[in-house]
């Protein structure tokens, strides 16, 4: 021992000589002590100057254990009375005690710089209405078939016939799921789990939920690992879609004025291309640019995962308002986006902006044209004959379109 531990255990046996149980108390620290340096001599001769927490066991009486859970106190008996009591240095004379049981599916700590008050603390946890908060969680990912399980696997055969968005979407939907369902057997689950957890969510919700639900037990259904999915007994229900209606006249002035004005810097160039190119919002990204005369952007409504571009003419007043020199992207968060665009628009959404689009070409341009441009799949198109339109004739097309209100 240092001389700073042996100060240290001398001025700690002196502050308890007078308290209650010090023969005890004394008692661990010194088998504490010789348990300690037995093991650091076999271990290692190197010096330490510091106090080194030390390791010992502390035995209750049959009358400490009267308040205790019956099922623990059955446990705790067999296991001799006794748990393992850590003293640590604490201040330079004070030291902290901390007892801790950790056996057959319990985990009790107790941490106290008096061992009376850690002791009295230790029989309080171990009471019936205490006891549960102390047992140790079985881990819920052991066992075969559950819900998790198939919802991965489903979601490997999607991979690369649905975009990127679409599986993430499905995978904040599923970790949002209540974790006892994610865990559970999937041939456990009934469509009253399910249909409980699709009342509490929004319409829109609803229809993502069970498609998810659907997509999983119809997988492992063809698996054979269930004989029925019980998402079929469920009412699929369709969420109204919400009315987003173009600008009027006044509407498109004022937007027009108002988004030059600095505190819309994030989102201008968006707003344009929203306005001038018929744009889903989620279209204005990294991969929209120029070529010639043309504006190329991703169809991100094409199902299956398939890769489309739009190709839409660039009209006349676009050219002067957009800044082809800076991206063309929004440089603000989905958050502020719909903030900064219910106050540029007066309460409506970006996707008003795409209508307006659609409105204003149509007043000049054939509409199957305008559906072409906007990447709407339409009955009025047989056999995809647009992609036999020439540049000149789409160019010129667009060229009639008054964009600017009088």
């Amino acid at each position: 021992m240092t001389n700073n531990e042996i100060n240290f255990v001398a001025n700690y046996i002196a502050s308890i000589a007078k308290e209650d149980n010090a023969v005890e108390k004394v008692n661990i620290a010194i088998q504490s002590l010789l348990t300690t340096y037995e093991k650091e001599a076999k271990i290692s001769t190197a010096k330490n100057e510091n106090f080194t927490p030390t390791t010992s066991i502390i035995k209750f009486t049959q009358k400490e254990t009267l308040k205790m859970d019956s099922k623990f106190k059955k446990i705790f008996i067999a296991n001799g009375l006794v748990a393992t009591v850590r003293i640590r240095k604490s201040g330079y004379y004070q030291t902290t005690y901390e007892i801790r049981f950790r056996s057959h599916g319990y985990n009790i700590s107790c941490t106290s710089k008096n061992l009376d008050v850690a002791k009295a603390e230790f029989i309080r946890k171990t009471k019936p209405d205490e006891i549960d908060n102390h047992k140790i969680k079985q881990s819920k990912r052991r066992g075969k078939h559950q819900f998790y399980i198939y919802f991965n696997e489903w979601l490997t055969l999607k991979r690369g016939n649905i975009g990127e968005k679409e599986i993430k979407r499905f995978q904040t939907n599923f970790n949002n799921l209540p974790e006892d369902l994610r865990y559970m057997p999937i041939h456990e689950i009934r469509a009253i789990d399910l249909d409980a957890i699709l009342k509490e969510v929004q319409p829109r919700k609803y229809e993502e939920l069970r498609t998810l639900f659907n997509g999983i037990f119809k997988y492992a259904l063809a698996c054979g690992i269930i004989e029925r999915n019980p998402v079929a007994l469920i009412q699929f229900k369709r969420a109204e879609r919400q009315n987003r209606e173009s600008l009027s006249k006044t509407e498109i002035k004022a937007f027009l004025s108002k988004i030059k004005d600095a505190k819309y810097n994030e989102i201008r160039q968006g707003a344009y291309l929203l306005y001038y190119f018929g744009l889903r919002p989620c279209e204005v990204d990294e991969e929209t640019h120029v070529e010639g005369d043309f504006l190329i952007t991703r169809n991100r409504k094409r199902k299956n995962g398939k890769i489309e571009y739009k190709k839409i003419p660039v009209p006349k007043d676009a050219w002067t308002m957009i800044n082809w020199d800076k991206p063309l992207t929004f440089q603000c968060g989905k958050e502020k986006f719909h903030v900064l665009f219910k106050d540029l628009l007066d309460g409506k959404t970006a996707y008003s902006l795409r209508h307006t689009f659609a409105t204003v070409c149509q007043q000049y341009v054939r509409p199957d044209i305008v559906d072409i441009w906007m990447g709407d799949s339409t009955t009025r198109l047989v056999g995809k004959v647009y992609t036999h339109f020439p540049d000149e004739f789409m160019l010129e097309n667009m060229m009639k379109v008054q964009f600017t209100q009088e």
